[in-house]
């Protein structure tokens, strides 16, 4: 998800690449054709045929040389779950293999191809895959000249090979510390374990390494203690989410049946409690209302109008620049986010002073959580996703923002420890600035390509990337994976 926008970067500048995918597709064809013969594929048994197919995809790729540890959990990805649309659909292994395991086939192969560029122990795969007929003469001499081209430029260079480590420092992070993590589902304070493993759980579930852990101790927990996670606390933040949430939210994502009809009663109380208590919930209570809405989203439970009326009703004294100054720059989005949410479009003068008070906290060195305090992930993730959600990305193209973005992963990284005592902060940060560089590769836009390209490359691999007249290539074979306009979310 980290690296789809450097694919098309590749994708763009190589002529060969279509001719390195086919060889791929070619060398794949045989195998299945061979191993299966004329396996066919149908409703019954297209699970156990994707299981079969992978399995032995993992054999192959461990026999060429590729780690069967990274293999294996690239085949943890969701993508690769079977979805309604392909039943009846695949009816051989040919079409299998073409719809589920061959765009993140593509993508190991080109993995590999830029851990070559900054030279991360790959040189003895590289032989094997040329000896295999995966790279042509051709594409090796591209390939070359592309990699002379980085070598000449040693800060490109290094921000290169930081930049494609970041997903395996963070995999070895949390598969080191694995036993650490599963043990914080036994703290006792409800608040603590909830607003913990729900930030913990959206870094394992970006980098899908759910499957490697067990999640078995918060299941029982949530499925047996409704009553005592089902609570509204105060002092709610974007880094410190409503315990109900993070509640409703694990047990969403772990499959556990939960008394629908209660919560749904809980979220109505709330709502009732709520608008008694603030006379402008949406800029008193802002992540309240944010969490809260998102809650009725997970429970599939509708806001009538005049649920949506109570929630952003405000007077215009709480739009006046001395007041919006006072809010977290991420609160202001998550505003202009809530009105995107509930289809409010009509506010244009308290939506063009948010955005202008937004604007004040873009500075060179970052984008700031107040127009005098310091630089945030968070409030980097959110003012860059209030600027897509505006189509509006193009005011940030000459913010060089990815170099903070990926000095706070590492520095987050080192710091962070898996205890009872784990900061909030460090692991909220780290989450924001992971969800950061989710934008920057899913958002295909010349805008964000370009910003990549920039920090990753030399000028003369930019300037060949800004005169293309395409965004991304048609024929580009990896997955284009979206990000949700209104709601941020990965659309696969």
């Amino acid at each position: 998800m980290i690296f789809q926008g450097l694919y098309n970067i590749l994708d763009l500048y190589f002529k060969e690449m279509d001719l390195f995918y086919n060889n791929i597709d070619h060398f794949f064809h045989e195998k299945v054709n061979i191993h299966f013969e004329d396996s066919l594929v149908n409703e019954s048994n297209i699970s156990q045929k994707l299981k079969e197919l992978t399995t032995y995809f993992i054999e192959i790729f461990d026999d060429i040389g590729f780690e069967k540890s990274k293999i294996e959990n690239e085949f943890m990805d969701p993508f690769l779950e079977l979805q309604d649309k392909d039943n009846g659909k695949i009816t051989s292994m040919i079409e299998l293999y073409e719809s589920k395991l061959a765009p993140l086939i593509y993508e190991i192969f080109l993995e590999k191809i830029v851990d070559y560029l900054v030279d991360v122990k790959v040189a003895p795969l590289m032989l094997k895959l040329k000896a295999e007929g995966f790279l042509t003469i051709e594409f090796i001499m591209e390939l070359r000249n592309f990699k002379n081209t980085i070598e000449r430029s040693s800060e490109k260079r290094e921000n290169l090979r930081k930049y494609i480590q970041i997903q395996e420092k963070i995999i070895d992070k949390f598969q080191r510390n694995k036993q650490k993590i599963e043990s914080l589902e036994d703290l006792q304070e409800p608040e603590f374990k909830l607003q913990l493993l729900y930030l913990l759980y959206r870094i394992i579930h970006f980098f899908h390494l759910q499957k490697t852990f067990d999640f078995s101790h918060i299941k029982l927990y949530l499925e047996e203690n409704i009553d005592e996670w089902l609570i509204d606390v105060p002092l709610v933040t974007l880094k410190n989410p409503d315990i109900y949430f993070c509640g409703i939210y694990l047990a969403k994502n772990l499959n556990i049946n939960l008394d629908e009809k209660k919560i749904v009663d809980f979220l109505l109380n709330l709502y009732e409690e709520a608008t008694d208590r603030y006379e402008s919930l949406i800029i008193e209570a802002t992540d309240g209302v944010y969490y809260f809405i998102k809650s009725t989203e997970l429970m599939n439970f509708s806001l009538d109008f005049e649920h949506k009326h109570k929630l952003i009703k405000s007077e215009p004294k709480f739009f006046e620049a001395n007041y919006l100054k006072t809010l977290e720059t991420s609160q202001l989005v998550v505003i202009l986010k809530i009105y995107r949410q509930l289809g409010i479009s009509k506010l244009e003068r308290e939506i063009k002073a948010i955005l202008e008070e937004i604007e004040l906290r873009i500075a060179p060195e970052g984008i700031k959580q107040f127009r005098d305090g310091f630089v945030s992930s968070e409030a980097t993730y959110y003012v860059l996703f209030s600027y897509f959600m505006n189509n509006s990305l193009e005011k940030l193209k000459d913010y060089d923002l990815l170099s903070n973005i990926v000095s706070r992963i590492y520095r987050n990284l080192e710091f962070l420890d898996f205890s009872t005592d784990t900061n909030y902060d460090l692991v909220s940060e780290l989450f924001y600035s992971i969800e950061s560089l989710k934008l920057f590769n899913c958002i295909e836009t010349k805008e964000m390509i370009i910003h990549l390209a920039k920090y990753l490359f030399p000028q003369e691999i930019v300037d060949a990337i800004s005169i293309s007249k395409e965004n991304i290539r048609e024929k580009a074979k990896f997955r284009h994976l979206k990000v949700n306009r209104i709601t941020g979310e990965t659309i696969y």
